[in-house]
């Protein structure tokens, strides 16, 4: 082949290679479809704006109720109901709630009026429910008196099975007198509690009452001296008898003992023995 020809079909491969590479690198360095990435883009703002959207609408709503039912005199009260009041009036509940009719409903803070009715000393708890669209319902349970402290003049606290001291009367109605606190009386008002010392004891002073009830000991309790926890003393004034328990242990053994003596020996006045484990009663005459 002629030198001449040769170099013409070089020089063609030669462009070939050139043609055949600049193809290849376009390929390669091909910038990114900006069309597709900017629609992802907006898409997305898209979906976060119907989002934002439709959250100010639900406020919206939210706050739009709640100015109706704040605003609205269908939810203003028109009525209220004391439920379980006993020893205290249903005006003195309503007058301690401080609620008042054509109040709104939704206005009233039930912690509050809570806090308010239990100010009175017979009040344990409270409940407070709105009934729409325009009564308020107070359900209160009461403390029971269980126990009488004496004071001086003829007076007597009246006590709860908790310690609670709930009011100071004349009125000497039938329950057991408790004698022997620590509790200094003439410091605490009503509402107020015994000392933890008179309280330690009141679990043991429960036990005691519930062990005569269960035993069917029929007599009637009238004194219990808590002072000391190891030698609680009771008496039975109607039958003129004294009981010295001691502390609480084999308290059932004791009660049938109780019971026994009280019909063994139910014409004479004197002291049943229970605090040591030489059990026996001791006739009045016995006794300094």
């Amino acid at each position: 082949m002629p030198k001449k020809n040769k170099r013409k079909k070089a020089k063609i491969e030669e462009d070939q290679e050139i043609i055949i590479g600049y193809n290849t690198r376009r390929k390669k360095d091909k910038p990114p479809k900006k069309k597709k990435k900017s629609k992802n883009i907006w898409r997305k703002i898209r979906k976060i704006l119907i989002a934002i959207l439709k959250l100010i609408l639900i406020i919206s709503v939210i706050v739009g109720i709640g100015i109706f039912l704040f605003v609205s005199p269908v939810f203003n009260i028109v009525e209220i109901k004391v439920e379980n009041a006993n020893k205290i009036s249903e005006n003195t509940y309503i007058s301690l709630s401080e609620l008042k009719k054509e109040e709104n409903i939704f206005r009233i803070n039930k912690s509050k009026i809570r806090e308010k009715i239990k100010t009175e000393s017979y009040v344990e708890e409270v409940e407070i429910r709105r009934e729409l669209p325009g009564t308020v319902i107070l359900t209160v349970e009461e403390r029971k008196p269980q126990y009488r402290i004496e004071k001086n003049g003829g007076l007597y606290m009246y006590i709860d099975k908790n310690g609670y001291y709930l009011e100071e009367t004349t009125e000497n109605i039938n329950m057991p007198i408790l004698r022997g606190i620590k509790t200094n009386i003439d410091n605490i008002k009503p509402g107020d509690r015994l000392l933890e010392d008179d309280l330690e004891k009141f679990n043991d002073v429960i036990k005691i009452v519930d062990g005569i009830t269960n035993n069917n000991v029929e007599t009637e309790l009238s004194i219990i001296d808590i002072s000391d926890k190891n030698k609680y003393v009771l008496e039975f004034v109607s039958v003129n008898k004294k009981v010295i328990l001691g502390d609480i242990s084999n308290l059932s053994t004791k009660m049938i003992w109780i019971k026994y003596f009280m019909k063994d020996k139910e014409n004479e006045k004197g002291i049943i023995h229970l605090e040591t484990e030489s059990i026996y009663f001791a006739p009045e005459e016995q006794t300094e």
